[in-house]
């Protein structure tokens, strides 16, 4: 079977559009989706790097912070107890006798650093002494804060707020302190 000039022409032209093709579809086609893929990864790697970064120098500021909480705590006094500090603090601020209950709960946390809480009632207190003893708890020098506090109006005593709060503090943990 003999072809004609043209019909070769037509041949060569189909076979190389159909090489063309396949060389497209199977070669140029998956280089161009796997360099998308691979710049989508690196662009990933790249932001996962930035982030661990930042995570690392996070890690840095709060390892000081947490260093310079055990220092402080060390140089507490080591007579220093929550309980007895709010008591002193209450009693100062004349709120002693408003106090109905104060429970002290177990250290709590792990590592060097402990939590120490204590939850307390106060009924029947008026604002102004509220204030002056929440100003005497808050002390950045021994480590005391408040966590939680619930207020509400005293129903018998008119202008009297009856108070729940939870205070806590950070202690050497048994064994750490030296």
């Amino acid at each position: 079977m003999a072809l004609t000039r043209k019909d070769r022409r037509a041949m060569v032209i189909g076979i190389s559009a159909l090489v063309l093709f396949l060389l497209v579809q199977f070669v140029l086609f998956p280089l161009l989706d796997k360099r998308k893929r691979l710049n989508r990864s690196i662009n990933s790697k790249q932001k996962a790097l930035v982030e661990m970064k930042e995570m690392q120098s996070r890690y840095g500021q709060l390892s000081l912070q947490n260093n310079t909480f055990e220092q402080r705590v060390a140089e507490r006094s080591k007579e220093f107890g929550l309980f007895a500090f709010l008591e002193k603090k209450a009693a100062e601020t004349r709120v002693k006798e408003n106090i109905v209950y104060m429970k002290p709960s177990d250290a709590s946390g792990e590592g060097v650093l402990q939590q120490v809480m204590v939850e307390m009632k106060l009924n029947a207190v008026n604002l102004k002494q509220l204030v002056a003893f929440l100003e005497g708890i808050e002390s950045p020098d021994n480590i005391v804060e408040l966590k939680r506090i619930s207020i509400q109006e005293n129903k018998k005593q008119a202008g009297t707020l009856d108070v729940i709060m939870q205070v806590i503090t950070l202690v050497q943990a048994e064994g750490e302190a030296g």
